[in-house]
This record gives C-alpha cells, sequence and structure tokens, in this order.
C-alpha cells in the first residue's frame, strides 16, 4: 500500500511541475534561454557560445560564469525535443520530480527507529509536492533546483551509509554535482556537509576506510573546478551583489567617528565590521520573515506569485509546533534540521536582495519535515476527534492549493508576463518570415538581452556566429554581443530610419510603417516592428 500511496504522489508531483509548463511562466528568462543556446552549441559543435569546448569549469555566458552541469543535463533533451522551451523546463520539472520522491526515503533513514515513520514519510513527499516554493521553481529553467535534488540525494546516500557503508563511496560525490550546478550550493556545502558528518559521526568511525575513499573521489572529482573557484572571475557574480562591497556602511561608521572625534568608544561601537555584522543579520532574519514565508512570497515574481507565500499559511502554525515536538522528542534530528536551515540561508544571507527563495532554496525539505512532524504530532495528541482533525486539515489544503494553482494558471501569466521579458520571442517568431527581406535588423536591449533569444528562437548554428560575432567585456566582467548575421542589438532610439532596415524596439517614430505590435498578456505593448516603409512585405 505505500508503494502505491508514494506512487501516486510521484505522479502528482510530476503533473504539478509539467502541466503547461511551456505557457506558465509565460516565457523563458534570460537565463533559461542561455541555458538552452549553450546546451545546444555543445550538442552542434561540442564548444559553448565562447567557442571554449566541452568547459568542465564554468560556461562563461553573459559575464555570470554559469556552473557547467545544468547545461550539460539540458543537452540529451534539446537532442530529444529541439531546442525549444520543454527542452529547456523538463530537466527542472524531472529533477524537481525525482526530489519529491528522494525526500520520503531521506525521511526513513532520520527517522529508522520511528513507529510511524512510513506515515511521517508519505506526508513530507507529499506536502513538497504540493509546495509552492518547490512548484514555482521546478517550472522553470532553474539551476538551483537540480542542485536541490543533488543535496538530497547526498544526504540519503550518506544516511543510509550507516546501514550500507559501501554507499559512503559515492555518498559525496552528489554534493560536489550540487558544487557543478549552482553558486549558492557551493557554500551551503561547504557548510552542510560537516554537520552531516558530525551527525553519523560514529558510523564513520566503525567504517573509516570506506569513508576515506569516497572522500578522496569526492576530492579528485573537485579538480576540473578548482581553478575557476580559485579565480578573480568566480568572484565577479559576488563582488556584484554582496553587502560587503556597501560603502554607505564604511562611511556611516568614518562619520560617526569622526562625530565622536576618534574615541576609543566610538570606534568601537561603529566599526564597519559591527556594521556589516548587523547587516548580515538583517539580511538573515529577511530570509525567516512570515511575510515572505506564509504570506506573500519572494518579492521578485519569477519566484512567487505574490499573494500566496513560499509556504502556505495554514503551514505556519503546524510548523512552529513540528519545531517544537522534533526538538523534545528527536533533539538529535531537531538541531540538525535547524542547522539545514541556518546553512542554507547563510550564503543567501551575504547578498544584498533579500529575501530570496532561489538562494536559500536548499532549505526546502527541512521546513516541510518540520510541518510534516507538526501535522502528526496533533494527530497523535488528539484523544478524540482525530478523523474530525484530518478532514479540517486536508480542507484548509485543498482550499490553499486551488487557491494558488487557480492564480498560478489564471492570473500569474498575465500580471507578470513583462517580468519574464516577454515579447522577444514573440517578436523573433513574428518576424521569421520576413527577415530575408532586410540588410539588417535590430533591436532593442530595454527588456533583456535580446542576441540569445535571437539565437535560441532563430536557432542559429553555432559556427555562424562564432564566424560573424560583435562582442565585447565590459570593464566589469560581463559580456555584451552588439550583433551577429545581419542583427544588431541596442544602441540608440532609431532617429532617421535607415532603407532595407528592420527594427523591433519600444515605439516606432513618427513616420515609419509599423508591422506589429507585441503586447505583454496583460495587453500593454511591449515592443514595435516596423521599418522606413521602402521594402514590400
Amino acid at each position: 500500500m505505500k508503494k502505491a500511496f508514494l506512487f501516486l504522489i510521484v505522479i502528482f508531483a510530476f503533473f504539478l511541475r509539467v502541466y503547461h509548463v511551456t505557457q506558465v511562466p509565460p516565457s523563458l528568462s534570460w537565463d533559461e534561454v542561455s541555458i538552452g543556446y549553450n546546451a545546444y552549441s555543445i550538442l552542434k559543435t561540442g564548444r559553448d557560445e565562447h567557442g571554449r569546448f566541452l568547459p568542465l569549469d564554468t560556461f562563461v555566458a553573459y559575464g555570470d560564469y554559469k556552473p557547467p552541469l545544468a547545461i550539460y543535463a539540458t543537452v540529451p533533451f534539446v537532442a530529444i525535443f529541439g531546442l525549444n522551451d520543454l527542452a529547456v523546463r523538463l530537466p527542472s520539472v524531472i529533477f524537481g520530480t525525482l526530489t519529491v520522491l528522494l525526500t520520503y526515503f531521506l525521511v526513513k533513514e532520520l527517522f529508522r527507529k520511528s513507529l510511524f515513520i512510513i506515515h511521517y514519510s508519505l506526508f513530507t513527499s507529499f506536502l513538497l509536492a504540493l509546495s509552492p516554493w518547490h512548484i514555482n521553481i521546478s517550472r522553470g529553467g532553474f539551476e538551483a533546483n537540480i542542485a536541490l535534488f543533488f543535496i538530497v540525494l547526498g544526504t540519503w546516500l550518506a544516511l543510509s551509509g550507516r546501514v550500507h557503508p559501501r554507499r559512503w563511496l559515492l555518498a559525496w560525490l552528489p554534493f560536489v554535482a550540487a558544487i557543478y550546478t549552482f553558486n549558492s550550493s557551493r557554500v551551503f556545502s561547504v557548510l552542510f556537509v560537516p554537520a552531516l558528518l558530525l551527525f553519523i559521526y560514529r558510523d564513520i568511525k566503525r567504517n573509516f576506510p570506506l569513508f576515506i575513499v569516497g572522500v578522496v573521489i569526492a576530492g579528485l572529482c573537485l579538480i576540473p573546478i578548482m581553478p575557476h573557484l580559485l579565480s578573480p572571475q568566480a568572484r565577479l557574480r559576488f563582488n556584484e551583489v554582496n553587502i560587503f562591497s556597501d560603502s554607505s556602511i564604511v562611511e556611516t561608521s568614518n562619520q560617526r567617528i569622526e562625530r565622536e572625534n576618534g574615541s576609543i568608544l566610538a570606534k568601537i561601537v561603529n566599526n564597519r565590521r559591527v556594521g556589516y555584522t548587523r547587516s548580515f543579520l538583517m539580511h538573515f532574519m529577511d530570509n525567516l520573515q512570515p511575510e515572505f514565508l506564509f504570506v506573500k512570497g519572494d518579492g521578485n515574481p519569477k519566484f512567487s506569485i505574490q499573494d500566496v507565500g513560499e509556504l502556505y499559511l495554514i503551514e505556519a502554525p503546524l510548523m512552529a509546533i513540528g519545531i517544537y515536538a522534533l526538538c523534545i522528542e528527536f533533539p538529535a534530528v531537531g538541531l540538525f534540521l535547524m542547522y539545514w536551515i541556518i546553512a542554507a540561508i547563510v550564503p543567501a544571507a551575504t547578498a544584498r536582495e533579500t529575501p530570496h527563495a532561489l538562494r536559500i532554496l536548499n532549505s526546502l525539505p527541512a521546513w516541510h519535515m518540520f510541518i510534516a512532524y507538526g501535522i502528526l504530532s496533533i494527530y497523535r495528541l488528539l484523544p478524540k476527534g482525530k478523523k474530525i482533525y484530518m478532514f479540517i486539515l486536508a480542507a484548509l489544503y485543498l482550499f490553499s492549493i486551488t487557491y494558488y494553482l487557480h492564480n498560478y494558471y489564471r492570473h500569474y501569466p498575465i500580471e507578470f508576463s513583462g517580468e519574464w521579458q516577454y515579447g522577444y520571442r514573440e517578436a523573433v517568431r513574428r518576424i521569421e518570415s520576413i527577415s530575408k527581406n532586410y540588410d539588417k535588423i535590430i533591436i532593442t536591449e530595454n527588456i533583456g538581452r535580446p542576441y540569445m533569444y535571437t539565437l535560441f528562437y532563430t536557432q542559429t548554428d553555432p559556427d555562424d556566429l562564432f564566424r560573424t560575432k560583435d562582442a565585447f567585456f565590459d570593464t566589469a566582467g560581463f559580456y555584451h554581443v552588439q550583433g551577429f548575421l545581419n542583427y544588431r542589438f541596442g544602441g540608440s532610439a532609431p532617429g532617421v530610419l535607415k532603407p532595407k532596415t528592420l527594427y523591433i524596439w519600444n515605439s516606432a517614430p513618427e513616420g515609419a510603417r509599423v508591422i506589429d505590435t507585441i503586447h505583454l498578456l496583460n495587453g500593454n505593448p511591449v515592443l514595435t516592428i516596423f521599418d522606413d516603409g521602402g521594402v514590400k512585405l
């Protein structure tokens, strides 16, 4: 019976993640098209968009130096389905579904001696299956979602090694894979694995040689990426977003010390290190805000529909009860799960943009383990009315997920299509039949990175890109493509229209012939396609 329930949960999870996945979210983000085209380029030529042959350390991409594994995971899907939206998003759908399955086995390993382990494992997997946080992330081509799968896999292998020590030969490889997949997972793995080792320390001592061999294997697999991790390029993204580059903290510190004539007390209290510590703690606590977790979710509409929290509102009291009960009944497990959440938040707290659902995604299984334990703890403590309790709980969950899914499919795409760079895909497809009539096509950069959308949706041969591209790195290290073939990107708004030139811009100047206007799903115009009227269409 438990296998049947688990099978149904996994099928349910897959359906929630794959249904209309090419329509909602309403467009691919610029990171998704970058992953997709680089996978396509690897498939066609063995090289990325910059001409590097099978890079193992990083894909330079926009100058953000993407970890490589998500791109390689996308290659077989592009080979099967072609270069399209489905091929880019299906890896995340599948890895997200497998995370739901693995969570069942992970909970079983954490609570091997518990009498209600089967119910607890199924409950936790089911809650993750219908989690708005996990559904939102699993339906986009986000590297973080693939990294989460590897984190859960590695944790399960490490815990199950207590009974099957040979699994420790492979248990650390998923954490290495997470390092090759998402930037935040690199710091998380370094913080999390020592706590995991402490949790299973007694068992490691009994099978120390197998453990050491596994660690050596994992260490060898890290060799290809180590030069990049130690390079200045690896710090570019961190330098751009971290709180420690915020000069206002130093300025405030210096002003206060000067105002107090440089007294010893002022130098201690107003020290910039105190300011940075305070800033870090504030950003850390942002990720624990009830509004973020249970009411509105992440302020970035890519990670939340904006009127449902990352977790359901009804889960707030259940989680509080679960944390208390678990720390009382299984203190070692409770502390381990609390540390899991803390370790996931720490790297995100160093960034200025908080709270951030994507950067703390690695914490997600721990939240649902606490919530599931809260549900079962209440059930066990009730002397009467267990059926009524479960009926009320089921009704509340049914309303919560219905509200979320209804708004996700019916309203979210309309309200937030602009947040997904909607318009480039539609414009490129619209000009497909007429582009051959023009010597040059000029596209605005105002809503994103048009060169990558053009590469993706025209399925430009990578060799043509290598041969004709006009590109440069700016002083901050970011990559810009000004043109390839007969396409040009960016520049100033067109004044005098040139002959045999097609424009895709925010709006058309006076006297232009408007060929089409691309609208967001809410009806607002986002791009206009026009020329000087001299080309016969």
